[in-house]
């Protein structure tokens, strides 16, 4: 299931991209069509895309995994049980940032922000 939540404003070097809350699965082609529309709106392709997402403590490996050839910054919750991981990477299209999004989504108890 891909889940997004409270994600609000980004800025991604001037632009100020706004991201709606979303909390759905986002599996039907409307929602689909809805945010691949979204990141058309306002990134210009190809472009540094962030991507932030928080991870129970006991999946952070599969995580890691996935990512092992991109540069990663961590950061431990406080109370330690999760880990918030953030990573620029070049995207070249929206369907390369949905294809992230659906790919770590695989791993229980994810939040993609």
């Amino acid at each position: 299931m891909l889940q997004f939540i409270a994600h609000s404003v980004l800025s991604l070097s001037s632009e100020r991209v706004p991201q709606k809350f979303v909390k759905n699965t986002m599996k039907d082609d409307e929602s689909l069509d809805s945010f691949r529309s979204s990141l058309d709106a306002n990134y210009d392709w190809p472009c540094l895309f962030p991507f932030k997402f928080i991870v129970p403590r006991d999946q952070c490996q599969t995580v890691l995994d996935l990512f092992a050839d991109d540069p990663v910054k961590s950061n431990e919750s406080s109370s330690g049980r999760f880990i918030g991981y953030t990573m620029e990477m070049n995207m070249h299209s929206s369907d390369e940032v949905i294809a992230i999004y659906q790919r770590v989504a695989q791993v229980p108890g994810i939040i993609s922000l």
